[in-house]
C-alpha cells in the first residue's frame, strides 16, 4: 500500500468515524438517551469492529495501528475483533450500510 493510498484510507475511516457519531451531535439529547441503550453501543461496537477487521484482513495493519486509526483503546479493539466475524469486504460496504440505515 503506497503513502498516498493508507492517507486515503485514515481520511475515509475519520470520515465513517464521523457518521457514526453524527447523530450524537445533531440530537444530543437523545443520544445522551440512547447512550444507556444497550442496542445503540451494540450496533456501534458492530459497526467498529466491522472497521476493525478489515483493516486487521485487508490491510494486515498491526492492533496499534487499528486502534489508533479508530481512536479506540487497544483492549477494546482486541476484544471487538476477537467478539465479531467480519462480515463486509470493503471499507465502501460499511459506508454504504450506513447510508442506508441498515440494522440502525
Amino acid at each position: 500500500m503506497t503513502i498516498k493510498n493508507k492517507t486515503q484510507r485514515e481520511v475515509q475511516l475519520a470520515q465513517y468515524i464521523q457518521q457514526l457519531d453524527e447523530f450524537n451531535w445533531h440530537h444530543p439529547e437523545q443520544a445522551n438517551e440512547m447512550a444507556n441503550s444497550q442496542y445503540e453501543r451494540d450496533k456501534t461496537n458492530y459497526y467498529t469492529a466491522q472497521m476493525a477487521l478489515i483493516l486487521k484482513n485487508n490491510y494486515q495493519m498491526s492492533y496499534n495501528n487499528i486502534d489508533y486509526i479508530l481512536q479506540i483503546s487497544v483492549k477494546h479493539g482486541f476484544d471487538l475483533i476477537k467478539k465479531y466475524k467480519q462480515d463486509f469486504s470493503s471499507l465502501e460496504e460499511i459506508q454504504e450500510a450506513l447510508e442506508n440505515g441498515e440494522d440502525w
